[in-house]
């Protein structure tokens, strides 16, 4: 908490067990403390994507499948080619799950493996306030927040990395893990993000976040673009896709 205020969250409150309960009835009795924030929220992933696109004025090319990059005679990366045609400009990799096998398309190998998140939809759950905050358990990262009449929740289970899916399929075992009391995203081998030039000329990547790209995503692509163009310098850039690694394992919130 103290590295919160020292962000400017002054407003964090730590509650322990029985002030949580007080406040949040439906909590259990093995809660043994809480940190929560009034001024906190959650974001709808697709209608903040939507509002940054529309708000750029940006011109969208969709249904197109990038299959390689284009260079110049000095191997410099200078536009992409997709099944319809070539498209010349400057090339960021911000492709989520898909960037590392799009970047192998260049030559490149990113740090990166992939694991499988889902989502239960709990459509009907009168024990949940509709104005209840989004609780995260700290210990493994399950999370839940109500939802229409009901709650979604999500649980990064301990799982192998595999091979990107645009189709990712389900199974009900994620269910119940994550509804059985007893059970204990792309992600880089440090948790970080990779952001700005590769050591390809002229390919740049915006990608890595470790399943927190939501909320990272504007202030992670400022600083893309800043080491993009110069404005940061590779040595004061923590995210340089070409920094040492050291492993490290899996950060709740």
């Amino acid at each position: 908490m103290d590295a919160q205020r020292s962000w400017g969250l002054a407003d964090v409150e730590l509650l322990d067990g029985g002030d949580a309960r007080r406040r949040f009835p439906y909590l259990g009795k093995n809660v043994v403390n809480a940190r929560y924030r009034q001024g906190d929220g959650w974001l709808e992933p697709r209608r903040l994507a939507l509002e940054l696109a529309r708000a750029s004025g940006s011109h969208f090319r969709l249904g197109e499948t990038v299959i390689g990059f284009e260079r110049d005679d000095d191997g410099m990366v200078v536009g992409v080619i997709t099944d319809r045609g070539k498209i010349r400009g400057d090339v960021v990799i911000a492709a989520g799950p898909l960037s590392a096998p799009l970047a192998k398309l260049a030559g490149l190998d990113l740090p990166l493996a992939t694991v499988r998140r889902q989502k239960l939809i709990i459509p009907d759950l009168p024990q949940v306030p509709a104005e209840a905050p989004m609780t995260i358990e700290f210990e493994t990262g399950a999370h839940w927040r109500p939802a229409g009449t009901g709650a979604h929740a999500l649980w990064t289970a301990p799982a192998p990395a595999e091979l990107p899916q645009d189709d990712v399929p389900t199974s009900n075992d994620f269910a119940f893990g994550l509804l059985d009391p007893s059970s204990d995203h792309a992600y880089t081998p440090d948790r970080r993000p990779l952001l700005g030039p590769t050591e390809i000329p002229g390919l740049a990547v915006n990608t890595g976040y470790s399943g927190h790209g939501i909320m990272g995503s504007i202030g992670g692509s400022r600083r893309a673009l800043d080491a993009i163009y110069g404005r940061l310098k590779p040595q004061d850039n923590p995210f340089r896709p070409d920094r040492a690694m050291e492993a490290r394992a899996f950060d709740v919130l």
